[in-house]
């Protein structure tokens, strides 16, 4: 062990540190100063020694020094406060704060991780460290016996036979192995003359067609180990905006109240889930008399969509790492609040955000085009000074020994997502960024699309009369070409030149499904007969998947572009939507071979079957990052469409984004030319 490493070790023992929780998921880990006295400054400036991320903070919020008693802190007269669990401090007041104890600095959250080594708040003297760190350090000392004097020597036991020792060692080899054989099912292989079979797994053969109908996972999902330690959900609640709106009453807008639309983003950063409603959240005046609940509920989906308050959900399970969106509706009168928003999931306490002073009465004036009532300084000192929580609540802390939730990485959160809508006759496409910054509409009448392999072109399903069957155009809408005019022409996919397409047809009088391929550059080009399948996909390396049909049998299988060195990976039917991964060992697909459309992952090779999703509502579609450490997929849970990203393991999970619509739809009443979303597809590129 190096000198550096020792002192580190030893630092890390003995002092004490800040554990800061920013907004966007990161987490610090800041050394609190031993000497009494020596102030940490906080906020957003540079120059403070715990430096914020966080947008709502002040430039110099708060400060944090060591007492002779404990750790306290300060409120700089930050404008939206410094909070204890739910009492929000006096500023310019040191205040106590316990050890594991949640500070909430606007959306940032911290707390006082005591030294390891340490039983108090009390700074160890050097000469106490000293001998702890080598009490701590020094290898247990093993007491050697001296010698026994000659006429106090111990009786002589008798000798053992060496022949007695081999026997001995060789009743304990045969116990090992049959205790090896029993366990391995080496004896049951043998007997039955197949491969071993283990239960609850995959069979990890893909040769026989009875071997592959065994790989739908019993019991359930696969799911990733849980991890050691305490298991805590713990909610973390970020304010995206809020906003007061006039209620539309026909031609006029109401005069007597008006709407506060709030948006959030609520995280899982602990390690076990949590469920998550609409009706969880409320919105209370600092005096806590005043109380207001979630209205949405009594509005109409039309009404919703009109407010843009489409992310909404009842009892969505978040799982750790995951992230949705949410907003929330409440009636308020025309008037002044100051006011905090407060989570209450179950089983968890509850969480409370500031909101600052909202000021219904001046906005709902504005919105009439009514003179606004000047309001008394009296009147708005009265609000403006908020009246402390009586007694603080909780809030769930992590503490240091929790194991962290795995979490789909920023760096694959980057790019284009294309995905389809369905608007009631046909499909609208739409482009999403792939960091849930926002959406965009791309073109009428086009679904199932599917991105060049540099990101330079899309290709898509035309269902406009002008241009039936399959288009290529650049990203910018630009260079345009039909390149097939034949409506039963689906699913569009670049081969790894960038310049070819296979897709699937049902352009035959026997509606066979077929794999054929063209160019994608050229108008209405020559369509070459690949061979017989369905739902195609092929990686940057030319590998091709697909879904067998006819000659190929049913389930997924894997090929090169010209359906040569065919290779079987599942052979159930109701596998479908195969997505191959950047580097071609692992295909993400969709099925409800267990009942309900989730998402799964397998290995090329037929092994090692995973369910990845695991929830009441339908999940699909799944996609590739760019780099492969992400999955994204679609999915109604929490009831409105949205596109999810997970890790390849389903650890993670989050909303990326809303739909504008849901992905499933049928055009007209031809099942030849439209199938619903069990033929639609998202394209993710960089």
């Amino acid at each position: 062990m190096s000198e550096n490493f020792e002192k580190q070790y030893e630092d890390d023992h003995f002092l004490d540190h800040i554990v800061v929780r920013h907004p966007n998921g990161q987490s610090d880990k800041i050394t609190i100063p031993a000497d009494e006295g020596t102030v940490l400054r906080i906020g957003r400036e540079l120059d403070n020694e715990v430096v914020l991320v966080d947008p709502r903070a002040s430039r110099y919020h708060a400060e944090m020094r060591r007492s002779a008693d404990g750790i306290e802190i300060k409120d700089l007269h930050s404008a939206n406060g410094t909070l204890i669990g739910t009492t929000r401090i006096e500023p310019e007041t040191w205040t106590e704060l316990a050890a594991g104890q949640m500070v909430q600095l606007a959306e940032t959250r911290l707390f006082w991780e005591k030294a390891a080594s340490a039983q108090s708040t009390v700074a160890m003297s050097p000469a106490q460290k000293q001998a702890a760190a080598a009490a701590s350090a020094a290898p247990a000392a093993v007491a050697v016996p001296a010698p026994m004097p000659a006429s106090a020597a111990a009786p002589q036991r008798p000798a053992i036979a060496p022949w007695m020792i081999g026997v001995a060692v060789a009743l304990l080899l045969l116990i090992g192995i049959g205790a090896f054989l029993a366990f391995s099912g080496w004896g049951r292989q043998q007997a039955t003359g197949g491969p071993p079979v283990i239960e609850g797994q995959p069979v990890t053969s893909p040769t026989a067609a009875g071997s592959l109908a065994q790989q739908t996972p019993s019991g359930g999902p696969t799911n990733t180990p849980t991890p050691s330690g305490p298991q805590l959900a713990i909610p973390v609640v970020e304010i995206v905006s809020a906003q007061v709106q006039p209620i539309l009453l026909g031609a006029l807008p109401s005069t007597d109240k008006a709407l506060l639309l709030v948006k959030v983003r609520v995280q899982n950063v602990g390690n076990a889930p949590f469920k998550i409603s609409t009706e969880d959240f409320s919105v209370r005046t600092r005096d806590g008399k005043t109380i207001l609940r979630e209205a949405g509920g009594t509005t109409s989906p039309e009404g919703l969509t009109r407010l843009g308050a489409i992310d909404r959900f009842n009892d969505l399970n978040l799982t750790p790492g995951g992230s949705v969106p949410e907003s929330l509706i409440f009636e308020v009168k025309p008037q002044t609040y100051d006011v905090e928003l407060v989570f209450e999931p179950v089983d968890l306490n509850p969480i409370v955000l500031g909101l600052g002073t909202i000021r219904a009465g001046e906005e709902l004036a504005l919105a009439l085009g009514t003179p606004v009532v000047e309001e008394t300084e009296a009147a708005i000192a009265a609000v403006d000074t908020p009246t402390p929580t009586p007694e603080p609540t909780p809030t769930a802390t992590r503490p240091p020994v929790i194991p962290a939730p795995q979490v789909v990485p920023k760096s694959a959160l980057v790019g284009t997502i294309a995905y389809p809508v369905f608007n009631g006759n046909d499909y609208d496409l739409y482009l999403g960024q792939a960091d849930g910054s926002g959406t965009k509409f791309f073109r009428a009448g086009a679904s199932q699309p599917a991105f060049s392999p540099d990101g330079s072109r899309i290709a898509f399903h035309s269902w406009k009369g002008d241009s039936r069957g399959l288009v290529a155009v650049d990203v910018s809408g630009a260079n345009g070409n039909l390149i097939s005019n034949f409506i039963e022409d689906q699913l569009p996919t670049w081969m790894a030149d960038g310049e070819n397409v296979i897709f699937l047809s049902r352009r035959t009088g026997g509606r066979q499904s077929q794999l054929y391929k063209t160019s994608g550059s050229t108008e209405l080009g020559e369509a070459v007969l690949v061979g017989e399948g369905e739902y195609p996909a092929i990686n940057a390396q030319g590998k091709l998947v697909f879904k067998g049909w006819g000659t190929t049998a049913y389930g997924l299988r894997t090929a090169t572009s010209n359906l040569e060195d065919l290779q079987t990976i599942t052979n159930v039917d109701e596998d479908t939507a195969p997505a191959l991964s950047p580097d071609g060992r692992r295909v993400a697909f969709m099925s409800r071979r267990e009942g309900n459309w989730e998402v799964y992952i397998i290995n090329t090779d037929g092994t090692d079957l995973q369910r990845l999703t695991n929830d009441p509502a339908d999940d699909g579609l799944p996609t590739w990052s760019p780099d492969g450490n992400a999955i994204a997929f679609v999915s109604n849970r929490g009831g409105p469409w949205a596109v999810w990203a997970m890790t390849p393991d389903g650890s993670g999970q989050r909303q990326l984004f809303t739909m504008e619509g849901s992905p499933d739809g049928q055009v007209g009443t031809d099942t030849f030319a439209s199938r619903g979303w069990a033929e639609e597809r998202i394209s993710w590129t960089k």
